[in-house]
């Protein structure tokens, strides 16, 4: 079938995703329902309700645009604040919780490569198991950074997604239904639940991403770091690849970390690190690039789901629902048995499960929805925390998972 839009009319499909991204943080900031479900679930299904009624095509090159410069922009964005001393030193608690849950996403990914292995024919089930775990300990981003990185087929790539965002949001109610349940306040302390005002859950979105004072200066230099750290990490990357030379018959060790050296990805990352540790007194005085950066993500959510077939979603990603399903349930139930064994706050550990399955929007919003003011900064710094080391962990499980 023929889309209402012929892929070469750059302008009008632009017009629509950028339109559908609006569309979704709309309703994401004015409905609880829509809160719920999250902006990027709302932006992947009108995504696929566009493509799937032949109004936009699954495939243009004017997509590219998106994974060639906004998701490598979008990342320095995101990590302005990633100061590495002030998230070690103001997460306090949360940053040992928030790596406690990360243990729960390895031990899941390491199971659901088990179970399913022989399921999911190689390199497919890599190349899950890598995007995954990225994307539940960091987010969106390093989902597609690994999926960038290794060219993972959309045949793979689409229904995992889909797969992910429809499990992260059914995880997102368990969450907040456990830190309200009798069963777990009587086995875990949970002051901030204690101490919570209920009127804090009307618009969560909205007032987490309410207007801040953004002036045109604080935009060109906000997209002038996220470019510099760009081209820094392209630099370094020419530089690391011509010093490594060929390492085909080196050892495994040896070409897993060739692969982290010279990854673009995990380059921008640790550039961007680097920026926002050293210079984040100027850097903290720079209103908005967190906006621009989520809008990037957003856009970039919005893109998957065009590709994304409705009928092969639903004959494939049953399969992928019981994937990411496995490495989700895993996360929770380890945090839980970890926090149990280090007498952590109930509240900490399903926000340190939610910083890590949605990432730093998605755990401040939570904090404010249940009424923890007190655990917004820690879990948006952990969330951050986790954009920083997704990605290379990410890309050394595919490494290690691949055949040789």
């Amino acid at each position: 079938m023929n889309p209402l839009i012929p892929a070469s009319d750059t302008w009008t499909l632009w017009a629509l995703i950028v339109s559908g991204t609006a569309l979704a943080i709309w309703l994401e900031q004015r409905y609880r329902w829509a809160a719920r479900l999250s902006g990027p679930v709302m932006a992947l299904v009108i995504a696929m309700v566009l493509s799937n009624t032949g109004i936009m095509p699954a495939q243009s090159p004017a997509y590219d645009f998106v994974e060639d410069y906004l998701v490598p922009l979008a990342i320095p964005l995101l990590l302005f604040r990633a100061n590495f001393w002030q998230v070690h030193r103001s997460a306090g608690r949360m940053f040992l919780v928030f790596h406690l849950s990360s243990v729960g996403t390895l031990i899941g990914t390491g199971l659901a490569v088990w179970l399913l292995k022989g399921r999911i024919p190689s390199p497919g089930l890599e190349h899950a198991a890598g995007m995954m775990c990225a994307s539940y300990i960091g987010g969106a981003v390093n989902f597609m950074a690994v999926k960038a990185s290794y060219n993972v087929s959309s045949a793979v790539s689409d229904p995992l997604i889909v797969a992910d965002n429809f499990v992260m949001a059914a995880m997102f109610v368990i969450l907040l239904a456990t830190t309200a349940s009798p069963f777990f306040r009587r086995r875990y302390p949970h002051p901030h639940s204690e101490a919570a005002n209920p009127a804090a859950a009307d618009k969560v979105a909205a007032r987490e991403w309410r207007r801040h004072g953004v002036g045109l200066l604080d935009l060109a230099q906000a997209l002038a770091v996220a470019f510099a750290a760009v081209a820094i990490s392209k630099l370094i990357g020419r530089l690391t690849v011509a010093a490594f030379g060929d390492v085909t018959h080196a050892s495994l060790g040896w070409q897993m970390l060739q692969v982290l050296c010279t990854n673009r990805f995990v380059l921008v990352t640790s550039v961007s690190l680097a920026i926002a540790t050293v210079f984040h007194k100027p850097m903290a005085a720079v209103h908005g690039p967190e906006e621009l950066g989520l809008l990037m993500l957003y856009i970039f959510l919005f893109c998957i789901g065009l590709p994304a077939d409705l009928k092969a979603v639903l004959l494939k990603a049953p399969l992928y629902f019981v994937f990411c399903g496995i490495i989700a349930v895993v996360n929770y139930g380890v945090t839980l048995a970890l926090g149990r064994l280090f007498r952590c706050n109930l509240e900490e550990l399903m926000l340190a499960v939610n910083a890590n399955l949605g990432g730093a929007p998605s755990a401040a919003a939570m904090a404010t929805s249940a009424g923890w003011p007190k655990l917004v900064l820690p879990g948006i710094l952990v969330g951050i925390w986790g954009y920083v080391i997704a990605t290379p962990i990410g890309v050394i499980i595919v490494e290690w998972l691949k055949p040789r």
